[in-house]
């Protein structure tokens, strides 16, 4: 069954600490101190400025937008390369350790790829949180260090909005790279290529996107459907201008989605016609 297989596949990741760590703590750390450091700048120039003269002219911390922008960063490529990690952790860690044989009797290789895939959306969500965590305590620590006013809270419920849609469009492009690991795990049977690869054709996208995307209604459909990383920067465009949104939005989720369920099926595909008599 596919939940016996999740069940397995989140008890075995459960035991990885040095995975489950560079995949969903180290970048919130990371924020931390760098929110950090950037607290401390701050308190050195206000003292330069005057403690009071300072509070006065810079702006007051945002709760909101920190935690926003702090999960925001999965769209780097090197926070993308951290949850890489897990997923090749998960799709090519039976390869390496040639586990196979001992799986494919007890559950059918479609339950197994699809209980893999479900256990990095879990890690994905769990790594999106700790991101959003991070910048919080982030701002709450430059909030203590500074002593700068915090912004009050005027629309709770489009901050919000704002911290779902960000949440649902990060973890969603997780999932479309992560099916793209899932392949390259397949195809070659190496842990290192299913993190390089993915994060490679991630990033062969952005000077595509440069070009062709445009204003609200200006980006060709087939391109949308052509570049799941379009699909989600149109996304968070959508989000961040609220009611103004793009028109192209609701196709760039139906697209990101149709990427999502292509890889999976053809990771499922791909598995259910390996052979795997050596593993």
């Amino acid at each position: 069954m596919l939940a016996d297989a999740f069940a397995a596949e989140r008890l075995r990741l459960s035991k990885a600490w040095g995975v489950l760590f560079w995949t969903v703590l180290f970048a919130p750390l990371v924020s931390i101190i760098i929110g950090l450091g950037g607290a401390a700048m701050t308190r050195t120039a206000m003292g330069k400025m005057g403690t009071d003269i300072a509070r006065q002219h810079m702006p007051p911390i945002d709760l909101g937008r920190s935690m926003i922008e702090a999960m925001a960063a999965s769209d780097l490529i090197p926070v993308q390369m951290l949850f890489m990690i897990g997923a090749a952790a998960i799709f090519a860690g039976d390869y390496r350790w040639e586990t196979w044989r001992l799986l494919t009797p007890r559950n059918t290789r479609t339950n197994l790829i699809l209980g893999k895939m479900s256990t990095f959306a879990l890690v994905a969500a769990v790594g999106l949180g700790l991101l959003a965590l991070g910048g919080l305590v982030s701002a709450l620590l430059n909030l203590a260090l500074t002593g700068l006013h915090l912004r009050s809270a005027q629309d709770l419920g489009a901050v919000a909005t704002q911290l779902a849609g960000g949440f649902i469009t990060s973890w969603l492009e997780l999932i479309a790279i992560a099916g793209v690991a899932a392949c390259v795990a397949i195809v070659t049977r190496n842990g290192v290529a299913a993190i390089l690869a993915p994060v490679a054709i991630w990033l062969v996208q952005l000077p595509i996107i440069q070009k062709v995307s445009g204003g609200p209604g200006e980006t060709p459909l087939y391109w949308l459907a052509a570049l799941p990383a379009l699909c989600a920067d149109t996304m968070r465009v959508a989000i961040a201008s609220g009611a103004a949104r793009p028109p192209e939005t609701p196709f760039a989720l139906l697209f990101l989605l149709a990427w999502i369920a292509g890889l999976s099926a053809l990771a499922v595909w791909l598995f259910k016609r390996q052979d795997l008599t050596r593993e």
